[in-house]
């Protein structure tokens, strides 16, 4: 292998720097210089040398190694600072790169979702990393158009973000084109306003209330309601037809009884499919431009009508194929239209086909919706089969998003009118005309007539007009519209609508004519040569050239043969039979007691229904009639006006120019009308058609100058409110409304003038603009009466329109001029006044053109930030919107080079730095909710410290008149960054792209205000006097919450997020840390003011994990401790400081094992360096540091769990230790109370009692006062003592511990008799000391089981290799309790031997139990020697009050004698002492001494005989205390000891007396005799025994009994002495 056996060289890289693992790389040997490396891995590469690299993975830039060159795939980079600290680059799209990085954070989420089981997150997720991947191929491919590019990459960024939400990982903000934000180039509030809204799409956060005030604008506004369709698509019809039909589906409004829409028709055959065969299955149409007021409608249904076609009437035939009324059906569509956009799909319906007589038919859909009238349903399973599916969003985008709906044979169907929101680009010209109802007398036959109404157009030469007339959308047109037939219907109701397409130009000489025919039922041969008995008719257009207006009409009826076969023509006859228009008209012409009505809806952009509105676009031939036409022009319907707005503005103007002196006045007022229209929302569409206008088609030129002065004039007129004003106020406003066109059109006409006239009087011109807008400033100025609403209201439309028309203005002026212009405008208007439209006009000045000019820019933003400092400081109702301004202004600033806008930056920190601070401290302050405007805060304050530069706080800090305002500053500052560290509610958890940008800013401002505070408050000349330490401890408070703030804990972060933190900010925590030690070293003799009070904070940042600040920080406690030791001579602060907060910051989770170690040897060295501190206990006092740290670190590692409850309880116990021996009683005692907690949850009643009791052996009977602690509130020492005794005694009761209660009771009792003389509470002390000692004679107690536990290998340090004893729970036997040990460690082994462990146990990393039974060894009582005491009594102290215990390990020694083993039989015994009594604080304590013996055969005989003796005794006893007792276990006993089975029983000891043994085992001689003297004393008591025996046995023991008496004479001769 070349390189590394030395065979090569390692040369550095040119090209190969950069790279992915494609293959894993696992070296035989894992270690240096060879780097294991994943598939997926990104490498730098360093050097190369033959087929090997030298590099190291981005994932680990610290681990460099070698690894082989074709496991990589190399790709283009670029090389940031050639050399030994280069930086390599990808050269991929940032979206690309990107993907990769996304993909491979969420591989790890995505195999722990996997892991955990959480199958739906897992597939959502694998569905979008599948995706990711696609699309990241598609765009490394550079095949895609630019416009498809850019759409991929924002579905890409759409994607990312998703999944980022998904998993709960960070928002990343983006630009307009889906790429990540570079958070330093955007900057504070760019970064900002991107999270908002993106919050705020997502529903996370509130939307921002936009203002009620709104500008008129000069580009196209995007209508505010949405634009509802209905796609409709028909599926089959299933009815019993006999002949053809007709199906007419329309939009049926319930609460008006009117249809809505046009028909879409569908003529089908006798067998239901359409006539056309091509619309088999293709039978499509879409109901457009549906209104909000039909989408709120509960009652909008979609209708069908069925007609049918034939020649069938009634039953009887007729020539002619005859259209009839057979059915309807309806279907609610309020649900469907409404329907959340993910449940927009088509929905399949079924429209139940009701019937009717035919003369109801007309009520047939109402009688359907309100199940009213006469009619029936069809056959079940028949109808009408559709399918619906509501669209959203203006129809052409809908026909783009959908084109599959919108095929060859898809209708459109309109509005009958115009819609809600008219649109400029709307060109209608359709004739709606409806068959309303008609009379027709029978005449002389003897029935009333089968009527039907031929519907035609003719024009003046009574020529028909061929196919204008449409029956339905979907159906081609037709000439001949024939009506419905009613069999002997004498007042026919149709309701019928057509609709006739005939050319607005030809409108004039056009007619409707309806020809009525009777149809007959009788066939004859006459029936090709019929002819109508009647005839009507009607003109769409007026004498006037105006259109018919919309109604109902009732027409005259005339003879057919007199009118169109005699003298007179129908055409020269009135049509209308209008009463209140009295007409002569002969009776002969009229057919008798006939009548018939229409009703007609013209929706026409082409022709006009508006006289007066006809009167001027033709005002030339109107002169004399001019001004009424003018003034009644102001009162015509806006849907009229803006369809002819171009005409109606030519005229106008062309007025102005020709006659403005004559009629200049009215035609001002009519333009200022006409414009106001444009701002009511159904108008606004047509505000572009305006612009069109001005730009293309306006030609007055001359008009400027009657425009400015009249709205000088009417500037003028605003200010007279003393009472002298002659102009209607209505006027005024409407004049301040079109304020904007107006000076639109004053600048279009000016510049056709001078293109007339080569710049003819354009000085005076410029001058007549001046005095305008001079006249506009100066009645900004204006105070105003409390009754004066004209003035006020003008004053707020000229905030309005005024930046709507600096571009405007900027044509003529210079940006300088109008600058000062806006300023003053400004400065004229006060802080108080209209700040709702101030805010606005603010707002638009700021992202105006004219404000990113620097000439005027310099010159406004001092009258803007008059008032925004008002409001922020104020903090009144516009402070959000006055922080927007703010943030608007800065971000301009932010987009340009510094150096351009010093000046501005300069004026702002000035005027606004200190009041924002001071906003952000008071909002902050009043212990709410945090709001949004205090994040928008934030967000303004932190672009302004962005944007300054150190020359910008040296400048400010000379603001100040003194050092007192300097110094209060920065308090406030300080104050304020800890504030924002402390605020986690601030922002969002996944904004942690602004919030690391923020650290950054705050992190370069502190640098600054630090510099400044070693400058003026510590330098050469500073006064101790005057040395403010607070000011100091803020600084080092702002510096520890910085460092220690979660935002900045890489530690916590994956290796990606990681690395993409460190390459934009570094460990900002190192930078602030340096910053924080250089200032404390700064301080020199000040430090000592500043322990212990420092002690915490910069212990919290020496817990951090970071090696460097750990050693830089360190070193600080060793300057605090000398400081200490310079002015105290010890180290007790430092020492109760330290071990308190070490207390709360390791057992929050802070430090570990390494900090201990670093923390003892960097303190000790520099402790040894100073032998006067070592002398005086300041290496003890580390010492103690370690080894608290050591023990709460153990406390720490203990898992949480019932099952742990053991451990937490054995290392709390460590601590309590520790803290007693500090003297620490304060935590000493808050631990007591955790640890009694944990006895009790576990039912540990009888150690819980023995903890409290150390509290309560800490008090004193006194009436000091004691604070609340654990449960118990603020009381007396001895009423705190009283009560926990109390507790204590009930726990003891709790765990049958009845003797150790006594003795707290007893000390109750003591006091209650002599010192508070209480006998109410002594009688029951008393009572309950009477009750244990019932309970200890009465009660059985299980007798606890105790256990030796050794822990081996690789346990926790205050476990590894140690002994314990355990007290086992009740009735637990060895194999509960080994099952229980391996619960608690479930990693550990259980060792079989007994035998003391080797090394390879003790040093092996695998844990290890060895566990078994102990004997405990009760105390000597003196007490009970001599007396007869009560088995129960001494029972208790038999495993009760002990800490020796004894194991025994039997074993032959020389050759076992088969015969008679205990002649070599020998017992190790090993005696346990534990450090404390059992029972105690704890069920297990550590052994602290062990003491092995081994007995002799003989000494093992004298153990079984004693153990014999002492059974037979207790039995004895038992027997005598209660004769009522069992006898069977004394029976066993005496039985098993007279005839032992086994062994031979004490008969095998004979041995020992003998000669030869005695002689081989010398240092047996002096047991013998004690055995001798046993085994003499075993024989009485079995003679006592067996005499017992007999008076209590039953008689079904006589032979036994007998038995046992002749062994026992037996047993007596040779034993007896």
């Amino acid at each position: 292998m070349p390189g590394i056996e030395g065979n090569g060289r390692w040369r550095p890289t040119k090209s190969a720097k950069y790279g992915v693992v494609v293959y894993g790389y696992e070296p035989q040997k894992a270690t240096y210089p060879f780097l294991r490396l994943q598939f997926g891995d990104v490498v730098q590469i360093l050097e190369e040398n033959g087929g090997w690299y030298r590099g190291f993975s981005l994932r680990d830039k610290h681990s460099k190694g070698i690894f082989p060159a074709s496991h990589v795939h190399l790709k283009d980079c670029t090389v940031r600072n050639p050399g030994p600290d280069e930086a390599v680059v990808s050269k991929e799209e940032p979206i690309v790169q990107e993907i990769s990085d996304v993909l491979r954070e969420w591989s790890v989420v995505w195999k722990r979702l996997y892991a955990e089981g959480r199958r739906r997150q897992f597939q959502e997720l694998t569905q979008l990393m599948r995706d990711l991947l696609d699309r990241r191929r598609q765009i490394l491919s550079k095949t895609l158009p630019r416009d498809e590019l850019k759409e991929l990459k924002q579905l890409v960024g759409t994607k990312i973000d998703h999944g980022n939400r998904m998993l709960g990982m960070d928002l990343v903000p983006r630009d307009e084109n889906g790429a990540p934000l570079d958070p330093k180039k955007a900057g504070v509030m760019h970064l900002y306003k991107t999270m908002k809204a993106w919050s705020q799409q997502q529903g996370n956060e509130p939307r921002t209330r936009t203002s009620i005030i709104q500008f008129s604008t000069t580009t196209p506004v995007v209508p505010k309601r949405d634009e509802h369709h209905l796609f409709l698509k028909f599926s089959a019809l299933a009815l019993p037809m006999s002949e053809p039909c007709e199906l007419q589906f329309f939009i049926y409004d319930a609460r008006q009884s009117k249809a809505l829409s046009e028909r879409y028709m569908i003529a089908l055959s006798q067998h239901c499919l359409p006539k056309d065969p091509e619309k088999i299955n293709q039978c499509f149409a879409v109901f457009t431009d549906l209104d909000s007021s039909d989408v709120q409608n509960k009652e909008l249904y979609l209708a069908c009508q069925v007609i049918r076609v034939g020649n069938d009437l009634e039953g009887k035939r007729t020539a002619m194929p005859l259209r009839k009324p057979h059915g309807a059906a309806v279907v609610p569509l309020h649900q469907i239209i409404n329907s959340k956009h993910s449940d927009q799909e088509e929905r399949d319906a079924q429209m139940e086909v009701y019937i009717c007589p035919p003369q109801e038919f007309h009520k047939l859909l109402d009688s359907i919706i309100r199940k009213q009238g006469i009619f029936h349903p069809t056959e079940r399973g028949t109808g009408v089969f559709i399918s619906l599916k509501p669209l959203l969003g203006p129809l052409e985008k809908v026909k783009e998003e959908n084109p599959l709906l919108f095929r060859k044979f898809t209708a459109e169907c309109q509005k009958l009118g115009f819609p809600e929101i008219i649109r400029p680009y709307d060109i209608r010209h359709d004739v709606y005309l409806t068959l309303s109802q008609g009379v027709f007398n029978k005449g002389t036959k003897r029935a009333d007539k089968n009527v039907q109404i031929d519907v035609e157009v003719l024009n003046d030469k009574d020529q028909v007009i061929q196919d204008c007339i449409s029956p339905g959308t979907g159906e081609p047109n037709i000439t001949t519209y024939h009506s419905l037939v009613q069999y002997h219907m004498a007042n026919p109701v149709f309701l019928e609508t057509i609709k006739m397409s005939v050319p607005a130009n030809a409108m004039p000489s056009c007619h409707v004519r309806f020809s009525m025919y009777h149809k007959s039922t009788i066939i004859s041969s006459k029936v090709g040569r019929s002819e109508p008995f009647a005839i009507s008719h009607l003109r769409l257009m007026k004498e006037d050239d105006t259109a018919l207006q919309d109604g109902t009409y009732e027409l005259f009826v005339y003879k057919y043969k007199e009118t169109c076969r005699g003298a007179y023509r129908y055409t020269t006859l009135p049509c209308i039979n209008d009463p209140t228009t009295p007409q002569i008209v002969s009776p002969d012409l009229l057919s008798p007691r006939d009548s018939f009505s229409v009703r007609t809806q013209i929706c026409s952009t082409s022709i006009t229904q508006n006289v007066d509105l006809h009167g001027l676009l033709h005002w030339r031939h109107n002169i004399r009639r001019l001004p009424s036409i003018l003034t009644a022009v102001t009162k015509v319907a806006g849907d009229e006006i803006v369809k002819f707005l171009a005409d109606t503005f030519n005229a106008l103007f062309a007025i102005m120019e020709e006659r403005g002196d004559e009629f200049g006045d009215l035609v001002f007022e009519a333009l200022v009308f006409i414009i106001g229209l444009l701002a009511v929302e159904k108008y606004e569409n047509f505000r572009p058609v305006l612009d069109t206008y001005c730009d293309k088609l306006f030609n007055a030129a001359s008009v400027h100058t009657h425009l400015v002065a009249k709205m000088k004039h009417v500037f003028e007129q605003v200010m007279l409110v003393d009472g002298s004003r002659k102009m209607r106020g209505d006027i005024i406003q409407k004049t301040f409304k079109a304020a904007e066109f107006l000076i639109k059109f004053i600048m279009k006409s000016r510049v056709l003038y001078e293109r007339a006239t080569r710049g003819k009087n354009s000085e005076q011109f410029l001058q007549s603009l001046r005095d305008l807008l001079q006249t506009t400033c100066n009645m900004m100025r204006l105070e105003c009466p409390e009754n004066e609403l004209i003035a006020p209201r003008a004053q707020a439309q000229a905030l309005q329109f005024f930046p709507q028309t600096f571009d405007l203005f900027l044509t003529v002026m210079s940006v300088k001029t109008l600058g000062d212009i806006v300023a003053d405008f400004l400065n004229n208007l006060k802080e108080t006044k209209l700040k709702i439209y101030k805010s606005v006009f603010v707002s638009a000045v700021v992202s105006s053109e004219l404000f990113r000019q620097k000439e005027s820019r310099v010159v406004i933003l001092p009258a803007i930030l008059r008032h925004l400092r008002y409001h922020i400081k104020n903090r009144d109702d516009l402070l959000d919107k006055s922080l927007e301004a703010m943030g608007s202004i800065l971000m301009l600033l932010h987009d340009q080079e510094l150096s351009a806008v010093d000046e501005e930056i300069r004026v702002m920190v000035w005027e606004m730095l200190q009041v924002l601070l001071n906003c952000f401290t008071q909002l902050t302050g009043r212990n709410e909710k945090v709001s949004s405007v205090v994040g928008h805060c934030v967000a303004v304050l932190m672009q302004l410290l962005e944007l300054m530069t150190p020359r910008h706080y040296q400048i400010f800090r000379q603001t100040f008149p003194d050092a007192s305002g300097l110094e209060e500053f920065i308090l406030c500052a300080f104050n304020a960054f800890c504030e924002l560290v402390a605020l986690n509610a601030l922002y969002h958890n996944d904004w942690t792209s602004l919030k690391l940008l923020q650290c950054y800013v705050t992190l370069r401002a502190t640098t600054q205000l630090s510099q400044i505070l070693v400058e003026d408050f510590l330098g050469v000349d500073h006064d101790p006097i005057f040395f403010n330490p607070t000011l100091w401890q803020n600084f080092f408070q702002l510096a520890v919450a910085f460092t220690c703030q979660p935002t900045l804990q890489l530690e916590s972060l994956g290796e990606i997020k990681r690395s993409r933190f460190l390459d934009n900010y570094g460990d900002m925590r190192v930078a602030m840390n340096t910053l924080m030690i250089a200032k404390w070293h700064a301080l020199g003799n000040y430090q000592s003011r500043y322990v212990p009070g420092m002690i915490g904070p910069f212990l919290k940042v020496s817990l951090i994990p970071h090696t460097t600040i750990r050693r830089t920080t360190i070193p600080l406690f060793f300057d605090m401790m000398e400081s200490e030791f310079k002015y105290r001579k010890n180290f007790h602060m430092m020492e109760t400081e330290m071990i308190d907060k070490l207390d709360v910051f390791i057992s929050g989770g802070m430090g570990d094992a390494k900090y201990r170690l670093v923390l003892h040897r960097m303190l000790s060295e520099r402790c040894k360096s100073n032998p006067q501190m070592e002398r005086e206990g300041g290496l003890a006092f580390i010492e103690s540091l370690a080894e608290l740290l050591r023990r709460l670190l153990d406390y720490r590692t203990v898992h949480q769990g019932d099952e742990f409850r053991d451990l937490h309880m054995h290392v709390m116990f460590n601590l309590l230790n520790f803290y007693k021996e500090m003297g620490r009683e304060e935590i000493y005692i808050r631990y007591i109370y955790h640890l009694a907690e944990l006895h009790k949850a576990s039912g540990n009643w009888v150690e819980a009692a023995s903890t409290l009791l150390l509290h309560a052996q800490l008090l004193q009977w006194s009436a000091a006062m004691q604070k609340q602690e654990g449960p118990y509130p603020r009381q007396s020492s001895a009423e705190r003592k009283e009560q926990l005794y109390k507790d204590i005694i009930d726990y003891y009761d709790k765990g049958k511990l009845w003797e150790c209660g006594i003795k707290q009771c007893k000390e109750i009792a003591s006091q209650l008799e002599s010192v508070t003389f209480n006998y109410e509470k002594l009688s029951e002390i008393h009572q309950t000391i009477a009750r244990f000692y019932s309970n200890i004679m009465r009660e059985v107690r299980a007798e606890s089981e105790y256990f030796r536990v050794g822990f081996y290998g690789g346990f926790p340090p205050f476990l590894k290799n140690k002994v314990f004893i355990f007290r086992g729970q009740e009735f637990e036997r060895l194999s509960d309790f080994n099952a229980r040990m391996l619960t608690q460690f479930p990693n550990a082994k259980q060792m079989k031997s007994l035998e003391p462990p080797g090394l390879d146990i003790l040093e092996h990393s695998d844990q290890y139990i060895q566990s078994c039974s102990v004997e405990p060894l009760p105390e000597k009582d003196n007490r009970f020697e001599g007396k007869n005491v009560a088995e129960q009594i001494a029972r208790y102290y038999h495993t009760n009050e002990i800490r020796r215990f004894m194991l025994k390990r039997p074993f032959h020694r020389g050759q076992k004698d088969k015969e008679n083993e205990y002649k070599t039989l020998h017992t190790e015994c090993t005696v346990y002492t534990t450090g404390h009594r059992f029972p105690g604080i704890l069920r297990w304590f550590e052994v602290v001494d062990t003491e092995v013996k081994v007995l002799t055969p003989v000494e093992n005989g004298i153990e079984m005989v004693l153990d014999n003796v002492q059974q037979l005794r207790t039995l004895i006893n038992r027997i005598r205390a209660d004769s009522n007792q069992s006898t069977k276990p004394l029976t066993m006993k005496l039985n098993g000891t007279l005839d032992a089975a086994v062994n031979g029983g004490v008969s095998k000891f004979e041995v020992f007396f003998t000669h030869d043994y005695l002689e081989q085992n010398p240092k047996c001689k002096q047991s013998v005799p004690k055995l001798k003297m046993l085994m003499e004393e075993l024989c009485k008591i079995l003679e006592e025994g067996v005499a017992l025996h007999a008076r209590v046995r039953p008689e079904s023991m006589k032979g036994l009994h007998q038995r046992m008496e002749e062994l026992l004479g037996d047993y007596s001769t040779r034993y007896g002495g």
